[in-house]
């Protein structure tokens, strides 16, 4: 007796049986699935919020105002004075919406210095276009979201080059047309909504916003071994009145909620797997029992008892191979799916009605210009109902390791030769005369 035969054999009851074998690899395909599944997800959460933390450095500190005083340019001076500090960055920001073309999306205006914008965006370039210059001209840089929503199935809406229409402060606020000098990358924004933002000088920011104060600070310090002691030594000299967060803390915060989440989702997947090991070895002693004389037989004629207990093991093994490479492809397609709707969930539509805009005029010294503008401005019409894109979230890919996917196919396997080695050792005991008196 060959391994050939004894293969056939194995398959042979396996594809007279369809259905059950069918339900038997079923019930592998959602344990395996589900940790393929779950395990892809949070490790591509977990890249996405590491990606975008290290865009700002391993020496960055992010300092933030807690109530409305906000910091001064006085704030910003007393800290570059403190010890292994490198540099500070004011940052600006506030709600608008921004119309160009036939969309018309909700951002979050951020101002900053022209370092500043590079310093948030790490050491990439532009997406297309140029960065703008400090001046109080308001120009403008956009996150790659806004130039690609959601709402247009990720078409270009926004070119560079085109004026656009932001309307600041919601119902009967202000509007100002800002031209666009750049598109950004997609970077994220965990911290700081850079996808989702509109980028101005900050000068031209504290006009918009009619602010002299900043929301935040991003500080950088001179090395990765001084960033808790400046942080700690910031949170001392403002204490309450900011929030003072390292990057470092954030990625370490975010791997242990993600590291909890993922052996939850493990525990989950491991009672799938036991389910289904009961479920393989219930229907191969059903499987036994149906094939008591043919086991008979087997053995009146020659068959080994080893000979019987392979065949029933390959039974399993054939069920666990199939369940797991069938798991990996259902986990992974459950995966994408499963981002796709996430990175997608922070898109929704509200409506907001536009009203006659504050009148009069606003140019700059230098630069491109930009205007304050009344009902006219272009894409705002007075008393119009506009629908407004929001896109906001985290934007990740499931993340697929080659370990995960030979892990998910060798428990897979494993789980079902396990549960196939009691009905394979039953099958490989029975004696011929035995099982030769129930024909």
């Amino acid at each position: 007796m060959d391994l050939k035969d004894i293969f056939w054999l194995s398959y042979r009851d396996l594809n007279e049986k369809k259905v059950r074998t069918a339900l038997t690899i079923i019930m592998v395909i959602i344990g395996v699935a589900a940790i393929v599944a779950l395990t892809s997800f949070t490790a591509g959460i977990n890249n996405s919020i590491t990606t975008q933390l290290e865009s700002l450095g391993p020496t960055a500190i992010i300092v933030g105002s807690i109530g409305t005083a906000g910091f001064t340019p006085a704030s910003v001076s007393a800290v570059s004075s403190l010890p292994n500090v490198t540099s500070v960055t004011p940052l600006l920001t506030g709600s608008a919406v921004l119309y160009a073309g036939n969309q018309n999306t909700s951002v979050t205006v951020v101002g900053t210095t022209a370092q500043g914008l590079q310093q948030l965006i790490g050491n990439v370039s532009l997406y297309q276009g140029s960065a703008y210059q400090d001046t109080i001209a308001p120009d403008a840089v956009v996150g790659h979201s806004v130039a690609f929503p959601t709402s247009a199935d990720g078409k270009q809406t926004i070119t560079v080059g085109q004026s656009a229409t932001l309307r600041l402060g919601g119902r009967g606020g202000t509007t100002v047309t800002v031209p666009i000098l750049g598109i950004l990358p997609a970077i994220g924004g965990l911290l700081i909504p850079i996808d989702t933002g509109v980028f101005v000088p900050l000068q031209a920011a504290e006009v918009l916003l009619h602010r002299l104060s900043f929301n935040e600070m991003l500080v950088l310090a001179s090395s990765t071994g001084s960033v808790n002691a400046t942080a700690s030594l910031i949170t001392t000299i403002y204490g309450s009145s900011a929030r003072v967060t390292t990057t470092s803390q954030l990625a370490s915060t975010a791997s242990s909620i993600i590291g909890s989440i993922t052996l939850l989702f493990g525990v989950i997947a491991g009672i799938s797997l036991l389910v289904a090991a009961i479920g393989i070895m219930n229907v191969m002693l059903m499987a036994v029992m149906e094939r008591t004389r043919e086991i008979g037989i087997m053995k009146a004629i020659g068959f080994k008892s080893s000979h019987v207990l392979l065949i029933f093991m390959l039974q399993a093994l054939i069920i666990g191979v199939a369940g797991g490479v069938a798991g990996i492809v259902v986990g992974a397609t459950t995966s994408y799916s499963l981002a796709a709707v996430f990175s997608g969930a922070g898109s929704t539509s509200t409506t907001t009605g536009a009203s006659a805009s504050t009148s009069g005029s606003f140019r700059s010294g230098g630069g491109s210009s930009g205007g304050f503008s009344g009902a006219g401005a272009a894409g705002a019409p007075s008393g119009a109902a506009i629908s407004a894109n929001t896109s906001s979230g985290i934007s990740f890919k499931p993340a697929f390791p080659l370990t995960t996917i030979v892990a998910a196919l060798l428990i897979a396997v494993f789980v079902s030769l396990a549960a196939g080695i009691y009905p394979a050792w039953r099958a490989s005991q029975m004696q011929p005369i035995d099982a030769l008196r129930q024909l």
